[in-house]
């Protein structure tokens, strides 16, 4: 995965963060870059996938959260922004302190319990 640039940054994003002071990168995956923004307001994520398949994920991603909302006792980040341009796709997150996904899985030992969050991550995208 490749860093992202601010100079990279689509126009509507930025215009939304205001003035970004830093861009430092968590642990990366397979399907998007990651950066976590810094800037006067706070922090927030940002996600840029370039491939028509990780688009898509990216894009299913952002409604996914959109809608996630209404389910009671669920907490998740807000999707702010997505932005798609000819060959890149953006996906502006709520930055939250804590686990992702990933580390969560990474470190629970109970079988039962990892099956139980990735069962519900794949009902959720369905």
């Amino acid at each position: 995965m490749h860093p992202i640039i601010i100079e990279e940054i689509p126009h509507w994003i930025k215009k939304y963060v205001k003035q970004i002071e830093k861009v430092t990168f968590p642990k990366q995956g397979c399907t998007s870059d990651v950066g976590i923004l810094h800037t006067a307001r706070g922090r927030y994520v940002l996600k840029r996938a370039k491939r028509e398949k990780y688009r898509k994920w990216l894009y299913k991603e952002y409604y996914v959260l959109k809608n996630i909302q209404a389910l009671a006792d669920f907490q998740s980040p807000s999707a702010y922004k997505f932005v798609q341009t000819a060959e890149e796709s953006w996906l502006l997150l709520e930055f939250f302190e804590g686990k992702t996904v990933r580390e969560y899985l990474e470190k629970e030992d109970n079988e039962k319990k990892r099956e139980h969050i990735v069962y519900e991550m794949g009902r959720l995208y369905r």
